[in-house]
């Protein structure tokens, strides 16, 4: 069903250089060129009157989701390889099998998970930050 709120249509002639550009753009966007030009049109290039400066906006797309649902994933990965080497340990003191070479293993194993779990988290909190300054634009 059309959306009842797009009730106008536009036309208009490009240069064979710019379409070609704008159908790259939407190709690498994953948008229709409708979608693409709508998102164009609502990506502020002013701020209302009294503010009179540029606001650096984002547009959240599927490559940009994409890319930061890769990232949670692998943040994900890492966390869960420290909590299970967090669970081995516990394991294996809890029925009496530890020995200092597994203890020394596993706590090895555990900080180096838990350092990528932090790095990463770090920075998805500074990319999650820079977002949240910026203005948002909605298909």
């Amino acid at each position: 069903m059309a959306d009842k709120n797009k009730t106008h249509t536009l036309s208009f002639r490009l240069a064979e250089d710019d379409y070609q550009r704008l159908a790259e753009r939407c190709r690498k966007a994953e948008l229709t060129q409708s979608k693409y030009l709508r998102y164009l049109i609502r990506t502020p290039l002013v701020v209302g009157e009294e503010l009179r400066e540029d606001v650096p906006c984002v547009i959240m797309d599927k490559v940009a989701l994409r890319k930061i649902s890769r990232e949670l994933t692998r943040w994900g990965y890492h966390y869960n390889q420290a909590v299970h080497a967090m669970n081995s340990i516990n394991y294996y003191c809890a029925h009496g099998k530890a020995d200092s070479a597994i203890l020394d293993g596993k706590a090895e194993s555990i900080e180096v998970e838990l350092a990528a779990v932090n790095a990463n988290a770090e920075r998805l909190v500074y990319a999650v930050a820079e977002l949240q300054a910026k203005h948002l634009i909605e298909a």
